[in-house]
């Protein structure tokens, strides 16, 4: 589902790659939208707000600092392991060892 915070990251992340001439991999970083998405569901921060916004703007502050896919996808997903289902095992399969290594 693109959102108004999915679709803002998106849309930074491609500033980002036509700006500096980089090659964040914007299908993979939609995947990491949608697992975060599914897997924490219905989840309320305190603000009432769906809690993968969270997630969202974090990787939205990574995506200033660095140009990197895999580090983009850890921030979207850094508290799935804590707060969900999802296992490190799925995100290897999916994203990469390298995405589920910097994952705690």
């Amino acid at each position: 589902m693109i959102d108004f915070y999915s679709e803002s990251l998106l849309n930074k992340l491609f500033e980002t790659n036509v700006r500096f001439d980089t090659k964040i991999d914007l299908d993979k970083v939609e995947k990491a939208i949608f697992y975060a998405q599914k897997y924490h569901g219905q989840q309320k921060r305190d603000t009432g707000e769906l809690y993968y916004t969270h997630p969202l703007e974090v990787a939205r502050m990574v995506g200033y600092y660095s140009f990197e896919t895999d580090t983009i996808i850890t921030a979207i997903l850094h508290d799935t392991l804590e707060d969900t289902t999802l296992t490190k095992k799925r995100i290897s399969y999916e994203f990469g060892k390298n995405s589920a290594k910097k994952i705690k």
